[in-house]
């Protein structure tokens, strides 16, 4: 309660809470108390009732201070309070920002003055390596401020400082430019000595970033400005692979004739698989207008209509078709394109994809290969995914209930192995062998004991004799017990498994 009246000056209130012994020095999950929030939006009244029971060292360091609060939206009046009262005006927070850094960030210029007249270095960096006039520039730059930019350049801000991103990359201010579609910065910034190329440790060009985000008319403005349109990522896409992807017509129009319909990076998906894969029509036609072909291979070996297919893209593999698309042409796996639809239905569980694909033709004994250099049947992968509701259809379709392809495990040992009970039920009642077993000798009890899934255990312990077939595998119990399942040693001791068995070491 005394936040919320610190957060809207209800100053009479915040007395009255204070009084009623209301704790001052409360925080939220951010490290903020009622303080904060008074120096937040200003509030003087609330943060001169605040300042005698709020300490100026806070008891939570990674929080901004109330003064980075203050300075950031400008509050000069409470940044006055917070010092009368000794809050330190060079408190840094988890960023390594200062409060002048906050303020500039802002741009709040009277509170950069203020503090640099009380002794505020306007050298000090925060852990992105920003002083706070570079802080300043980032920030007119995000929000395409051209005076901002001009002042802050003006004044000594670098422009070669980079910008930190989610993913653990930075990006150059071009880039940043680039990517919120501020044309208008482009030429400024150049002339300030950026490259055209970006910079950071991102390998995504400025002409990347505008094509991915349908900046139509920052695409144009970097390619008059010579940006390359046939700069590559290090999966080999172009600024056209972008535009395609994300079916920006405008940005596909205005690098299709400066883009080759023979990529340099060959292994790459083409743009036309790009816009196959997520159903672009109308970028197929801009593609193909311009010559790329339909039917090139990536390094899998599939198609455009192999793409289409694999995402349900039913008008993008029609369109193909119509011009020629093969239906029967097969990837490096085997797989036809309604292969792969049939595939991808069956990975998602999507039952009304899997009956269409079975309809149509498509091959249900197709296998799938894994990054292990195994193939799996499609019931095996029904089994890994859970996917019960598709078992019973797939046998139908002449499956076996013990799987297939070079792996040695059943779809009853994946479905045990990944918890799936409902699933391991099924598999049984659908005749699944219970003991079946692996080249090590394990069963699905085993898989089931090994991660602990104890629904699976249940299901498995009726249709397992305690008695491996398997004389030197190691028991479930041994499994259980070296991971810790004190649970799933409670069922299989129940069951009648020895607790003394030895493996082939003797363990």
């Amino acid at each position: 309660p005394l936040m919320m009246a610190a957060e809207n000056g209800h100053a009479h209130t915040v007395k009255a809470l204070l009084d009623l012994r209301g704790n001052p020095l409360a925080m939220e999950s951010e490290g903020w108390t009622a303080l904060h929030f008074a120096a937040l939006n200003g509030h003087q009244q609330c943060v001169a009732a605040l300042l005698p029971v709020t300490s100026p060292t806070p008891a939570h360091p990674e929080a901004h201070t109330p003064v980075h609060l203050a300075s950031y939206y400008g509050h000069v009046e409470v940044l006055e309070q917070l010092a009368g009262a000794g809050w330190p005006l060079t408190a840094r927070d988890s960023d390594g920002n200062t409060p002048m850094h906050s303020a500039a960030a802002g741009g709040r210029v009277t509170c950069v003055q203020w503090l640099v007249q009380r002794g505020g270095d306007t050298s000090m960096q925060n852990n992105a390596g920003h002083t706070p006039l570079d802080e300043e520039l980032v920030t007119a730059v995000e929000e395409g401020d051209e005076a901002g930019v001009r002042s802050a350049l003006d004044r000594g801000a670098r422009p070669e400082v980079t910008v930190p991103i989610d993913a653990g990359e930075s990006w150059s201010l071009l880039t940043v430019a680039a990517f919120k579609g501020h044309e208008h910065l482009l030429s400024l910034l150049l002339q300030a000595g950026l490259s055209i190329e970006g910079g950071g440790t991102t390998d995504i060009t400025p002409l990347m970033m505008a094509a991915q985000n349908g900046h139509a008319h920052t695409v144009k403005a970097l390619l008059d400005l010579r940006g390359n349109p046939l700069a590559m990522d290090s999966r080999g896409w172009t600024a056209l692979h972008f535009a395609a992807w994300e079916g920006h017509q405008q940005c596909v129009a205005a690098l299709l004739p400066f883009t080759p319909p023979t990529p340099a990076h060959l292994e790459a998906h083409t743009p036309v698989h790009l816009a196959s894969y997520r159903g672009h029509v109308e970028v197929l036609e801009q593609l193909a207008g311009a010559g790329w072909p339909l039917t090139a291979r990536d390094s899998d070996g599939n198609t455009p209509m192999h793409f289409a297919a694999a995402k349900g893209r039913v008008t993008c593999v029609q369109w193909l078709v119509q011009r020629g698309g093969d239906t029967s042409m097969q990837n490096n796996a085997g797989h036809t394109p309604l292969d792969k639809e049939l595939v991808t239905a069956v990975m998602e569980g999507d039952e009304a994809g899997v009956r269409s694909a079975l309809d149509r033709g498509t091959r249900p004994e197709v296998t799938v290969p894994t990054d292990a250099g195994e193939s799996w049947s499609l019931l095996t992968v029904a089994a890994f995914k859970g996917h019960e509701h598709l078992l019973s259809l797939l046998l139908q379709a002449g499956l076996s209930i013990e799987g297939g392809g070079t792996t040695d495990i059943t779809p009853l040992m994946m479905a045990a192995q990944n918890g799936h009970a409902h699933t391991v039920k099924a598999l049984l009642d659908l005749r699944g062998n219970p003991l079946a077993m692996d080249s090590r000798g394990w069963t699905a009890l085993h898989f089931a004991a090994l991660n602990g899934h104890q629904q699976c255990v249940a299901a498995l312990l009726p249709v397992t004799s305690p008695t491996p077939a398997h004389p030197e595998a190691h028991t479930p119990v041994h499994l259980a017990s070296y991971y810790g399942h004190v649970e799933v040693l409670e069922q299989l001791a129940g069951a009648g498994w020895p607790l003394t068995a030895r493996d082939s070491d003797g363990n």
